[in-house]
């Protein structure tokens, strides 16, 4: 596999483990509405094109972007990801 695509499953990893109360050096950011509405404009997908690509329920972006809710743990880390390289983040999926 590609050298990205394991940098993304160990991102990946350490975001379940952090998640599950492990100690993994990862750093961990929280994102706002604002970051995640940010991160999908940048994209140029619309928020229903966003969760399909993506695989996130709708409901749940919308609550997002509104501020409603908050992205935790392997969100978190998919959002990163999708921020620093939605190419890559789309192949990798696609070959899921």
């Amino acid at each position: 596999m590609s050298e990205r695509f394991e940098s993304i499953k160990k991102g990946t990893k350490e975001a379940i483990a952090w998640k599950r109360g492990k100690k993994t050096g990862a750093r961990v950011r929280k994102y706002t509405a604002m970051d995640v509405s940010r991160i999908r404009k940048k994209t140029k997908m619309t928020q229903k094109e966003f969760s399909q690509s993506f695989l996130i329920p709708l409901s749940t972006l919308r609550q997002w972007e509104q501020g409603k809710r908050v992205p935790q743990g392997p969100a978190q880390a998919l959002l990163r990801i999708i921020d620093k390289n939605t190419k890559t983040a789309l192949e990798s999926l696609r070959q899921g």
